[in-house]
């Protein structure tokens, strides 16, 4: 098992079962990187979700990315919605997969470009998995993801194969991270109108944001992306911020030790759900009949 370097701050917790991915120091305000090998997709993993409706013969397929926080109960409640609505799907804790079972850890204390790496070290093997399923509709596949996973989600469509994504969906994507590319796969954004989560005030808008690592917004990435006629967009809902499913509208505030880091909106106003799922269903259901 590779030893994890953390100097010396607070140690995450591993469970016996995975690998211990190494983490480095990055600079000097307890930010940490990964440094060594990480965990590929592995269907027999108990770390990992495959479910296919039982009456339903060669189902569409949706990949889901998880956030920052790991695999979590609101990541649950996306994955359900497209399982009520006859899809196959395949999910998964990559930090659990990586031996990282400490999720204020890595939510607090990793990078984004470190959290999506493991992240992307699981999904790309995930998709490959979801396409190569003679029982299942490979070729009808579709990549949702939120905040990291998000940013992963559409990083994707820059590096897999065109002809097995019929769509993406990212909710959120973190405004800094993988380098998002060009592509044709229609794509949708759903942002909180009110996400400044992380943000230093309250016009901070994370789809508005950037970065000296990531120096273009997603909001600057889509316009170029629109400007070459790709067929990517934005949906917006009022009264809702950050992690639209984490329960009731509310503001937060969010510590990293015992200073404050931000306060932000998270969760989202009755009725912003539905016309989610709407809007979500509607978009794959349409791109699933013209298949």
């Amino acid at each position: 098992m590779m030893a994890l370097m953390v100097g010396l701050l607070a140690t995450p917790c591993f469970g016996e079962e995975a690998p211990s991915v190494s983490l480095k120091e990055v600079g000097t305000r307890g930010w940490f990187t990964v440094a060594g090998p990480m965990a590929a997709f592995d269907s027999t993993s108990p770390h990992v979700e495959v479910w296919a409706p039982k009456a339903r013969q060669k189902p569409p397929v949706m990949v889901f990315a998880h956030g920052g926080a790991g695999y979590r109960d609101d990541d649950r409640a996306r994955v359900e919605m497209f399982r009520r609505n006859g899809f196959a799907t395949v999910s998964f804790d990559a930090y659990e997969m990586n031996g990282l079972t400490d999720w204020e850890f890595v939510s607090r204390k990793v990078t984004n470009a470190a959290k999506q790496k493991m992240i992307w070290g699981v999904y790309e093997g995930a998709v490959a998995y979801a396409a190569g399923r003679d029982d299942w509709d490979g070729k009808n596949l579709f990549l949702y993801g939120t905040s990291n996973g998000g940013r992963v989600a559409l990083y994707a469509g820059s590096q897999l194969a065109v002809d097995r994504v019929r769509g993406i969906i990212s909710e959120a994507p973190a405004a800094t991270g993988l380098p998002l590319g060009d592509y044709e796969i229609p794509s949708i954004i759903l942002f909180g109108k009110l996400d400044t989560w992380a943000g230093k005030s309250d016009t901070d808008f994370v789809w508005k944001r950037t970065y000296p690592n990531s120096p273009v917004s997603i909001a600057d990435w889509v316009e170029s992306m629109r400007n070459r006629e790709r067929p990517v967009r934005f949906i917006f809902y009022e009264n809702a911020g950050h992690l639209l499913f984490d329960g009731p509208l509310e503001k937060v505030t969010v510590k990293r030790g015992k200073a404050i880091a931000f306060s932000a909106y998270r969760g989202a106003d009755d009725g912003v759900l539905e016309q989610y799922e709407e809007d979500v269903l509607t978009f794959a259901g349409k791109l699933n009949q013209q298949n």
